[in-house]
């Protein structure tokens, strides 16, 4: 009975010293990074969890940051930034090991907004008895802001005499602006701009504030008021046509049509958001 007791007991330290050694091997484990922090940067969430977690790390975690806007912000899911253990700037050469924490931190919607842009359920899957009648519900009544996209023509230089007016001004004044602003939200205008300024956006990687003039670029001279695209990634612009350029940056010249969006009086920008630009 003792031979029995002490065989168990034996194997028992065995079996305990083996796991102990397992864990420690892979723990420390040396494996490299799957991507660039760079490549990183823009990519869709899940693909990067996927790529760490089959590269062999066993702590990845994911972080929202839960700041776009519903319409023309960076997408759903996609990557500000990922750190290995707090590193933030890492490649492929480098080496960490398997339980080193990876977390991966992403843009998405408020939850508030995830919740609204969710379909509303039917009240009921059934279709009506034929033996009820079908009362027709009343058609809500639409809203009074236009749609750059139906109906209303897009405002050029050659079809409006105030926007022909505000961007051939040297400097409008605010009333000017904000007047074209309230009278023509929503409406779609058309013209020859430049981009005079980039800025990062909250000091984001992938998100910009696109500062536009009317014209070609000058260090001179410009005319008409300051433009914004605020709060724009590269994919927001909309580029279009044979020549798009890999990057837009100071300097470039565009054919812009844009949706008149705001007029912020503090900082003096009249805010558009790209329906199309095209370089030129």
């Amino acid at each position: 009975m003792n031979i029995v007791k002490k065989t168990i007991s034996l194997i028992s330290v065995c079996v305990l010293t083996i796991s102990l050694v397992s864990c420690n091997d892979a723990a420390s484990r040396k494996i490299n990074a799957p991507i660039d922090s760079s490549e990183a940067s823009s990519s869709n969430y899940q693909k990067v969890v996927s790529k760490f977690n089959d590269a062999g790390f066993t702590d990845v975690s994911t972080k929202e940051i839960d700041d776009l806007i519903t319409g023309w912000l960076t997408e759903d899911g996609e990557v500000e930034e990922v750190s290995i253990g707090g590193d933030t700037s890492f490649s492929t050469r480098d080496t960490f090991s398997a339980d080193t924490p990876v977390i991966v931190s992403y843009h998405t919607f408020p939850k508030k907004e995830k919740e609204s842009s969710e379909p509303i359920p039917a009240a009921s899957e059934q279709p009506p008895s034929p033996s009820t009648p079908l009362s027709p519900e009343p058609s809500p009544t639409p809203e009074a802001t236009p749609s750059p996209t139906t109906g209303d023509e897009t405002i050029t230089v050659d079809n409006n005499e105030d926007f022909r007016a505000l961007v051939q001004s040297p400097q409008p004044d605010d009333a000017t602006v904000e007047q074209f602003t309230s009278e023509y939200k929503g409406r779609a205008v058309e013209f020859d701009g430049n981009i005079a300024d980039v800025a990062r956006h909250n000091a984001y990687n992938t998100r910009f504030d696109f500062l536009v003039y009317a014209g070609d670029y000058s260090t001179t001279s410009v005319h008409g008021p300051s433009f914004q695209f605020a709060n724009c990634s590269y994919f927001n612009l909309n580029l279009t046509g044979d020549n798009v350029p890999d990057s837009v940056s100071v300097g470039q010249n565009l054919h812009i049509i844009a949706e008149v969006v705001d007029y912020n009086s503090t900082q003096r920008l009249l805010h558009l958001k790209p329906i199309t630009t095209s370089a030129r």
